[in-house]
Formats: structure tokens, C-alpha cells, sequence
């Protein structure tokens, strides 16, 4: 969280403290000095969001950071073009080039940026050069290789950077065993929809699915025919779920559907095929078992995501009790 200007101000005084009142009357004391690094701390923090957001992908929007950089590789072609020959200004080029291939998803406009830089930096080059002059084939040899060297390496380097920070946050939202959100990604996307409908209204539902019968399978026949009965859950969930519904596992054998603008009936009618299709997809696996569904409808925004999912588990635990292997609404 970020701190107030309260909390900033209790650390420099202490608790209970406040500022000293002779900056309501103008004197300068060591007070008044006081709320100025509070100030410029302040200042540092806005500052320090925005690099924070430039160096990670996916904080910007692509079509700004292109542009900018763009724009940003002219101004320095401009500059270098201005300044003599013996000043060399190519550096320069490597930060918006880096922005580009940190932000920008396609490869064909990473590709095109280069090619659009290092043909500033040959226009520049040559119009600071006079015509026939020998550095013109050694600037070329030694500037151009090592311009188009560091952009490439710049640039590679940003883009596998790129890479690694998009595969460690899809490795922290989803499971890894079947390849569907986790429970914490749920959890946060159960918050986003509670906190649209309180401000919007409408209605969503949740799920609750709990395999029958999964311990036993696992006792009986191993770990390995465990994960392979939830991965097959995990396909008929994602093969007749909508693409409006997020699917999860929560846990274990549990997973869950979170459900935006639907309303009893519809989430019910989702819910019983779902029962159907996992039994006929587990016996023709050849694993005796089955899913209990509890289904849950909000018209009225809940206190939170837990108490949302209690209800659907409760609703579960009743499908459970009613002969396992269907759904039941509550």
C-alpha cells in the first residue's frame, strides 16, 4: 500500500505527533524542513511507479511506447545531425529500442523499429560526413557494426526479458497441472466482478466442483491415474464452459467457475451438463468416479469472494448429500 502523507508525517515525528505549527504560520523551522523531504519522498514515489512501469511489460500501452520511441529516435537523430561529426550520439538509440522490445507483443515491429533506427543513424551519419571522404568507409565499418551490434543485443536482450517476466506471471496465475488459473487468480477475479456489481449491478454465479470418489481412486490406483482424472476434468470444464466464465483449481479435487451476468436457471442448466459430461468423460477413462456441483447466483453484491464461495461450497456439500454425481443450487 502506498503511505499517506499522515503516515509519512508519524514516521518524521512519531505517533501521536504532528507537524509543528509554526509552519501554519510561515517561520522556517527544522519542521517546515521536515515536510519538504516528505514532499520530495512523495515526488520520488510517482516517479519510481512510472520507471517501475516502463521496465515491465504489459504496464504500458504498446501503441504509446511505440510512438514514443519513434518519436524519441527522431529527436536524437535531430541532435546528432546538429553536433559535429567527432560527437556520437547512437547510445541513445538503445533506450527507445529497448522500450519497443519490452512492450511491443509483435516481432515484425521490433524488427521494423531497428531498421527504422539504424536508418537514422545512416542518415545522420552521412549528412555530418562530407562526400568522399575516407571516414565515411571507416565510420561505416566501425560505427555501423558496432551500432548495429549493441541495437540487436539491446534489443534481444529486452525481448528474452520480456519472455521470462510474461512466463513467470502465467506460472503464477495458473495451475500447473492442468494449466487453469489458480486459486489466486480466481480469488482476485471473484474481487474485480464483486466490487462491477456494486458499482454497476447485474448478477453472476459461482460453482463449486468436487470430484466423487477421488481418494479412493488415488489409494487404489495411484497418483498418476489421480492427475490424469483432474487434467480430463479440466478439459470438460473448459470444453463446455463459456468463454465469458474463468475456470480455476482451487485445490486438490476442487475447482471452480466464476460466472458473469448469470443468473439461477442458466447457471444451474451449466452446471447439470457439466455433471453429465464428467461422468461420461470419466468412465470411458475408465475411472469410477464422478463430480458433485454446487452452484451459487448473486443478484446483490456479496461481502467478499470467501463468503461468495462458502455459499457454492455449502451448495455442493448438498449435491454431495442428495447422491453425489449431480448439481443442486442454493
Amino acid at each position: 500500500m502506498t503511505p499517506t502523507i499522515n503516515d509519512l508525517l508519524t514516521d518524521f515525528y512519531g505517533p501521536g505527533k504532528s507537524a509543528s505549527p509554526d509552519i501554519a504560520h510561515g517561520r522556517k523551522t527544522v519542521s517546515g524542513t521536515r515536510i519538504l523531504h516528505v514532499a520530495k519522498l512523495l515526488a520520488f514515489v510517482k516517479r519510481s511507479h512510472f520507471v517501475a512501469r516502463l521496465l515491465t511489460p504489459g504496464e504500458l500501452s504498446p501503441q504509446l511506447v511505440l510512438i514514443t520511441s519513434i518519436l524519441s529516435m527522431a529527436t536524437v537523430m535531430y541532435f546528432d545531425m546538429m553536433t559535429p561529426p567527432e560527437i556520437r550520439l547512437h547510445i541513445l538509440y538503445l533506450f527507445p529500442l529497448a522500450a519497443i522490445a519490452l512492450h511491443c507483443e509483435r516481432l515484425r515491429t521490433v524488427i521494423a523499429s531497428l531498421a527504422l533506427s539504424i536508418a537514422f543513424q545512416l542518415w545522420s551519419f552521412f549528412n555530418q560526413e562530407s562526400p568522399g571522404s575516407a571516414l565515411i568507409t571507416d565510420g561505416l565499418i566501425t560505427d555501423g557494426l558496432i551500432t548495429v551490434a549493441s541495437s540487436v543485443l539491446t534489443m534481444t536482450l529486452a525481448r528474452a526479458s520480456r519472455a521470462n517476466y510474461l512466463t513467470t506471471m502465467s506460472l503464477a496465475a495458473t495451475d500447473w497441472l492442468t494449466g487453469l488459473y489458480n486459486r489466486r487468480s480466481f480469488e482476485s477475479a471473484a474481487e474485480i466482478e464483486i466490487t462491477r456489481q456494486r458499482r454497476y449491478g447485474g448478477v453472476f454465479s459461482l460453482a463449486v466442483i468436487d470430484l466423487d470418489g477421488f481418494k479412493k481412486l488415488n489409494d487404489s490406483r495411484g497418483h498418476r491415474a489421480g492427475d490424469t482424472a483432474l487434467k480430463l476434468l479440466a478439459d470438460v470444464l473448459r470444453d463446455y464452459s463459456r468463454q465469458t466464465d474463468l475456470i480455476a483449481r482451487l485445490g486438490g479435487d476442487e475447482f471452480a467457475i466464476l460466472m458473469p451476468n448469470t443468473r439461477t436457471e442458466a447457471c444451474l442448466s451449466i452446471c447439470r451438463q457439466l455433471a453429465i459430461r464428467v461422468a461420461s468423460r470419466m468412465a470411458n477413462a475408465g475411472f469410477g468416479i464422478t463430480a458433485s456441483i454446487g452452484c451459487s447466483s448473486f443478484e446483490e453484491a456479496p461481502e467478499s469472494t470467501p463468503v461468495a464461495l462458502q455459499r457454492a461450497d455449502a451448495a455442493m456439500y448438498a449435491a454431495k448429500a442428495n447422491g453425489k454425481g449431480c448439481a443442486v443450487s442454493l
